[in-house]
């Protein structure tokens, strides 16, 4: 009988797993649908009563909340963590989009932009429209950001008609929030971070046995007993 690591059981079968759910991120993905309906139902009850209690002047997804908080706006917040991953903006007017620090250039690599601010004073993506607001200004676009930036931008479509900015799932064709895309994405998370925690111990690993080499070190001999 082979036996398997916990992180090769929860992999889909697909990619040689045994799809095995991790609850830990399924959780955190039910949670994540629990700070999208705030989101999205900003007029509800609850909704309201959380925000004038945590975060009166500012944004679900992007204020800075304290530590001190209920359970119970602590597992929101938890949720939080995952949604902001794969939230986005949709561009309309562009008025409600903040361009050096906003989530609204749909691709893989990163839905920020990468190109760095310097001295630009652009602030909102509506800046980068043409005078009617009803495509981009493409000279702007060649000078303000790098040609990966440049180019994913200008794929964007603006709508014929006027309409107004609204927070989307990137994971979701439709922009609407579902819990399996959410644990999908929370898996690829946790596959990243599980790599790089494996390559940084690699790396010491190399490390040390360079220095060890080096100083003279004798190495370990194996017990006879």
């Amino acid at each position: 009988m082979a036996w398997a690591g916990w992180n090769t059981l929860i992999q889909k079968k697909s990619y040689g797993g045994m799809g095995f759910k991790d609850l830990r991120l399924f959780n955190q993905a039910l949670l994540a649908r629990q700070a999208w309906r705030l989101m999205e139902y900003p007029d509800s009850l609850c909704a309201r009563l959380l925000k004038a209690r945590y975060y009166p002047r500012g944004c679900l997804v992007d204020t800075s909340f304290c530590s001190n908080a209920s359970s119970t706006w602590q597992s929101i917040l938890h949720g939080l963590e995952l949604l902001k991953q794969g939230v986005i903006w949709r561009i309309g007017d562009g008025r409600k989009v903040r361009i050096w620090r906003d989530p609204w250039i749909p691709r893989e690599l990163s839905l920020r932009v990468t190109t760095t601010k310097g001295r630009q004073r652009s602030k909102w993506v509506a800046e980068l429209l043409d005078a009617n607001g009803r495509q981009w200004d493409f000279n702007k676009l060649i000078a303000m950001f790098n040609p990966a930036d440049a180019d994913a931008i200008a794929r964007i479509k603006i709508p014929t008609r006027a309409s107004e900015d609204v927070l989307a799932w990137h994971f979701d064709r439709t922009g609407t929030f579902t819990v399996r895309s959410a644990y999908n994405l929370a898996m690829q998370l946790n596959i990243s971070k599980v790599k790089k925690h494996l390559a940084l111990r690699q790396m010491g690993k190399e490390i040390y046995g360079q220095t060890s080499e080096r100083q003279g070190c004798p190495q370990k001999s194996k017990s006879l007993h």
